[in-house]
């Protein structure tokens, strides 16, 4: 809950504040988090390719068991490997696109006259 508040995007420490648009003084504002999808669904293509790969090696590995060893250490693998790979790459990839968000794109749009901005505008 506290972590929530912590990464509340309106929140400047003491109350919250909604931004008005530059345009019309609207506070309808919407988030855009263009650079936070796609960042996390990179993420969880490149984390699920990665425990996958590892799941291969671990196959590799299981030859020592023999081809009972292989074929259940390969699905065993690829499955828990998998998911936790593309978990922790797409939760890594929406923390960096998060970023991009705030500090580089205009990630605010208001809903009423839809004016782009940034919060540094």
């Amino acid at each position: 809950m506290i972590e929530a508040a912590l990464d509340d995007e309106w929140s400047d420490g003491f109350m919250n504040v909604p931004p008005l648009c530059p345009q019309c003084h609207s506070t309808r504002i919407d988030t855009r988090g263009v650079a936070r999808r796609y960042g996390g669904a990179i993420g969880a293509i490149v984390g699920t390719t990665g425990g996958v790969a590892a799941a291969v090696a671990g196959a590799e590995a299981g030859f020592l068991g023999g081809p009972l060893g292989v074929l259940l250490g390969a699905a065993a693998g690829m499955v828990i490997e998998g998911i936790v790979g593309g978990a922790a790459g797409c939760a890594a990839g929406a923390r960096l696109g998060n970023s991009i968000d705030r500090n580089i794109l205009h990630n605010r749009q208001c809903r009423d006259c839809g004016h782009v901005f940034s919060d540094r505008s």
